[in-house]
């Protein structure tokens, strides 16, 4: 049987201007350039495990929601090309989700999300029931409402799927001891580590090392029961109950264009290789080598690479 993915998330349209400046109130100034993006993390996830998989060797599905403007005939189609199953991506009157983007010529950057159908993204037991059957991951982050029952229902219903949890934006009241004991693999960044040390520990980050193993125990104990931290351009750790934290170093590039994106792809190549068999450390290194690609391209989607690239 064909394992399979199932993402549930977000979906924006991104509408990015790069400027000299940022205009005042009722000031208005000439930009430099002006460009969209697909985005939105539910999209990328989907997108990156779709093109990291092998043709034909997983299937990938999309549960989400788009409005009824162009932004969201042009989201589906994103997805339809990556070869994503978008039986579950339904339409919702309104907008879609946007994220206006305004980006100064020293990098920093002020982003409006409007989340749009993003926010009416809610699921009742009989949707639930009648869209998870065999999958194999089901992957979920915080950019909709209703992270926490898919994650309850999940675990209470078909406890044998394997949930890859990345919480973010980070949202304190989805970290606690009952979420995370029905998570069986958890994707954290450096800063996201650091909040749930500080959150459920009570301390501050002392070692990534120990703060994996303390994390690691908090964890559902069945199924693949994995914590990874990723810390940027040093590399990552990943660690799963058994002998002591692996430290993945980083593949190092010439040219770093745009790191929008990298976390998600680095998750959509770490599940779709954990989804074909292989195993963590394999699975690591594979991630790596993608988000390595990835940052070495304009646009979080438009650089996700192709199994093949790896």
């Amino acid at each position: 049987m064909i394992p399979t993915v199932t993402v549930i998330g977000s979906l924006n349209y991104d509408l990015v201007t790069f400027t000299g400046k940022v205009p005042g109130a009722g000031e208005t100034y000439q930009a430099n350039a002006f460009e969209t993006h697909m985005g939105g993390k539910g999209l990328n996830e989907a997108i990156a495990v779709a093109r990291l998989s092998p043709e034909g060797k997983v299937k990938t599905r999309m549960v989400g929601r788009i409005g009824t403007d162009q932004f969201g005939t042009s989201l589906k189609q994103c997805l339809v090309d990556a070869g994503v199953d978008v039986s579950n991506l339904k339409t919702v009157d309104g907008s879609s989700g946007v994220a206006v983007i305004l980006v100064e010529e020293n990098g920093e950057n002020r982003i409006l999300i409007t989340p749009g159908a993003n926010g009416k993204l809610t699921l009742s037991d009989e949707e639930y029931a009648s869209i998870f059957k065999d999958d194999t991951f089901v992957v979920l982050q915080n950019e909709y409402p209703d992270t926490a029952k898919s994650i309850t229902w999940l675990k209470e219903n078909k406890p044998n799927i394997n949930i890859a949890y990345n919480p973010s934006p980070y949202k304190p009241e989805l970290i606690s001891n009952d979420i995370l004991s029905k998570i069986d693999l958890l994707i954290v960044n450096e800063g996201e580590a650091q909040d749930v040390a500080k959150h459920l520990l009570g301390n501050p980050v002392t070692s990534y090392e120990s703060l994996a193993e303390e994390i690691q125990k908090l964890l559902h104990q069945g199924n693949i029961k994995t914590v990874v931290i990723t810390m940027g351009s040093k590399g990552s750790i990943f660690y799963n109950g058994e002998s002591k934290p692996t430290f993945v170093p980083s593949k190092k590039v010439d040219t770093v264009v745009d790191t929008t994106g990298a976390g998600d792809t680095f998750f959509g190549g770490l599940v779709s290789n954990l989804a074909l068999g292989h195993g963590i450390e394999e699975a690591v290194n594979f991630a790596t080598k993608a988000s390595s690609l990835a940052i070495q391209k304009k646009g979080a989607a438009e650089g996700i690479p192709f199994y093949k690239d790896i």
